[in-house]
């Protein structure tokens, strides 16, 4: 589909100019060309743009990916809120949008992480209580060998940062955004590491180009560490186990998040009532990490989606029951251990069974891939 404000042609040494539509339809036969102002086709940047197509082929918007690289181009996808993908072969002329260095790579986006998984592996889906994971986490289990591979790479990004973030930004954005999800959402945010001088996530570049594309800002620092948490695997490796109050007692919120990697400060808070969080982590067990950043979030009265690459294998997810009544989430809080929890069963949650291969076959052909035979 060709979008432009004008009908371009195309100048040749000691050629005669010919319309650009036509080139096009050389190359790869009949083509659909809006052009602003005709056929009742409005100007971009403006939203009416992208609907007025949409509305004509009788497609949805979480069908569609946009395709540009100028800053109209940009401002075109986002009043349109549809995902901007920067073609910067043609040079650095918006900084927005996820960047492809080449036609090719678009292609590979759109096949492997676009249509590569048709939903998600595991889904809880009760009321508030909302949580998703793209694939189950395993490096041993023999019933799961095929994601031995990806939980490898995606445990080596996420705690050694050696892995590949890119990969994992933008397949979790790209299923995020065609999943719907998107749609329910007003701000991003993932939650912090164990320590209050952990990094930012790896994928917190991807959950910002996501939340600017689409106006959703990306809070980077809503949810703050003010103290070293226990690591889960390190307790577990020891014998131990730890609680939810683990994550519940060595967290906050932040009353004045950073609008943006990098951007201004919030004057006030834009958690609220009738506000929705998506909420990211990187690899989802018994849900502690969820559960604390509900609770937290949920004491504003803003609603919480949690959405994580992978869910643990074998591992029921618990849930803080009763909730906990309102409390000051901008403080430091102590809860008294140990807190009550709900189990939900990892086996009753899972939602599709191919989607551990199906991952698989994403991951191997994205490292892989290359124009299909005989195009």
């Amino acid at each position: 589909m060709f979008v432009s404000n004008h009908d371009w042609t195309v100048t040749f040494p000691n050629v005669a100019p010919r319309p650009f539509r036509a080139l096009l339809e050389d190359a790869l036969g009949p083509v659909s060309y809006y052009i602003g102002g005709e056929n009742g086709m409005p100007f971009k940047p403006k939203a009416h743009a992208t609907r007025h197509i949409l509305a004509e082929k009788g497609w949805s918007k979480r069908e569609v990916l946009y395709v540009g690289n100028t800053e109209a181009d940009m401002r075109t996808a986002a009043n349109g809120q549809l995902m901007f993908l920067n073609a910067m072969w043609h040079g650095a002329a918006s900084t927005y949008g996820f960047q492809f260095a080449s036609p090719l790579d678009v292609a590979r986006y759109i096949d492997c992480l676009c249509l590569g998984l048709a939903d998600w592996f595991w889904a809880l889906e009760q009321g508030p209580l909302r949580v998703y994971a793209l694939a189950p986490f395993t490096t041993l289990s023999p019933r799961y060998a095929e994601a031995h591979a990806y939980s490898e790479n995606a445990r080596a990004t996420s705690k050694h940062g050696v892995g590949d973030a890119n990969f994992w930004g933008r397949l979790l954005a790209a299923r995020v955004y065609f999943s719907g999800l998107v749609d329910e959402i007003d701000y991003i945010t993932a939650y912090p590491g164990h320590a209050p001088d952990s990094s930012e996530t790896v994928i917190g570049e991807a959950l910002n180009i996501l939340g600017k594309s689409l106006r959703k800002s990306y809070l980077p620092d809503l949810i703050t560490r003010h103290t070293k948490a226990v690591k889960s695997q390190t307790a577990r490796s020891s014998g131990g186990s730890v609680g939810v109050e683990n994550q519940l007692n060595t967290i906050r919120l932040n009353r004045a998040p950073s609008r943006g990697v990098g951007g201004k400060a919030y004057q006030s808070p834009p958690t609220r009532s009738g506000k929705t969080i998506l909420l990211v982590d990187d690899i989802c067990t018994e849900g502690n990490s969820f559960e604390a950043g509900r609770a937290y979030i949920g004491a504003t009265g803003a609603s919480v989606i949690c959405v994580s690459w992978l869910k643990t294998i074998n591992t029921d997810y618990r849930t803080v029951s009763p909730a906990f009544d309102r409390f000051d989430p901008f403080t430091v809080q102590k809860f008294n251990a140990p807190v009550s929890t709900a189990n939900h069963w990892y086996s009753s949650a899972i939602k599709s069974h191919s989607a551990p291969t199906d991952l698989a076959d994403v991951y191997r052909r994205y490292f892989n891939w290359s124009w299909p035979a005989g195009i």
